[in-house]
């Protein structure tokens, strides 16, 4: 079917427009990954989507039609993936350094996004102050991470084709759904986890029906600035999805009062905040109790299912 047609079901307002079938969504979205649609139909889209709001249906389409423009990896470890697209500007970007601590953990550790704001602090900019791998090329992204467990990886190196369309913000000025898109993504073939992070409440009900349709290890939780992290004084509410189980279990928050005084820092430079990385690293300076929780919790949650449930 012609983009006209799905636009006119999808761009008719909050209130007057209407959901996509999975087959129309992939359909849809496919054309916008081919880049057949005109630069036109593309923004039409990201906006229309940006006021109606996707279901879960068409969230799984559109990861169908995106499937095939992603790499297929199979690793030795185990590989946590972290998508940071946000960035930090009112407080320490703390997603590079729980990557660090997972690392620390035993695990590989994907940090995947795109540095879209200049004012704010990056994980990529994080990533070269603190000389950790930065992927240029996708061939290498396998390579990088059973050599050094840890690399951050743009989305542009990733999955161009879905850059292009989170890049239609520049100048729309607004994200659109490659965004959610994006934080849904796994590459990753052998046993992995991942972190998906929301920021409106609808999204726990409608990730988890999409979970359904792609099967994972993931834990969803309420993102701090839109990243997958704790912020310095609480550890949100975590959901608990497992592959091969219909479990979901939900961790209630974690308040601590207690926090250094550089994670609560405003607008940090990426030098700023590895220069705090260091301090803590070297034990200088005390994590945040927040983050350190939010490691725990990880790591007691990607036991086996049967364990786990075993246990409770």
């Amino acid at each position: 079917m012609s983009i006209k047609a799905y636009l006119k079901q999808v761009g008719r307002g909050s209130k007057g427009a209407s959901d996509l079938s999975r087959s129309d969504a992939t359909d849809l979205f496919s054309q916008l990954l081919s880049g057949t649609a005109s630069a036109l139909e593309l923004g039409a889209f990201c906006m229309a989507m940006r006021i109606k709001g996707e279901s879960a249906e068409e969230l799984s389409g559109f990861y169908e039609a995106l499937t095939p423009y992603l790499p297929s990896l199979v690793l030795s470890r185990p590989v946590w993936l972290l998508p940071s697209y946000n960035g930090a500007r009112k407080t320490t970007l703390l997603t590079p350094l729980l990557a660090k601590m997972l690392v620390d953990k035993g695990y590989s550790v994907l940090v995947h996004g795109a540095h879209e704001e200049t004012q704010r602090t990056s994980s990529e900019h994080v990533f070269a102050q603190m000389g950790w791998p930065i992927v240029e090329q996708l061939s290498d992204l396998a390579r990088i991470l059973e050599q050094q467990s840890m690399a951050y990886c743009p989305l542009s190196v990733l999955c161009p084709a879905l850059s292009r369309i989170l890049s239609v913000r520049e100048v729309i000025g607004v994200r659109n759904t490659g965004h959610v898109l994006a934080k849904l993504l796994n590459p990753i073939q052998s046993e992995s986890f991942q972190v998906t992070n929301y920021t409106h409440p609808v999204y726990p009900q409608i990730f988890d029906a999409f979970y359904k349709s792609f099967p994972t290890n993931v834990v969803m939780m309420r993102g701090h600035e839109g990243e997958p992290v704790a912020s310095p004084r609480r550890l949100p509410e975590l959901y608990l999805r497992y592959k091969d189980s219909d479990l979901v279990e939900m961790r209630i928050p974690q308040y601590f009062d207690d926090t250094s005084d550089s994670t609560e820092s405003i607008v940090p430079t990426a030098m700023m905040t590895a220069q705090c990385y260091q301090r803590m690293l070297s034990q200088q300076e005390h994590m945040p109790n927040s983050l350190v929780a939010q490691v725990d919790a990880l790591h007691r949650a990607y036991r086996p299912v049967n364990s786990l449930t075993a246990s409770q």
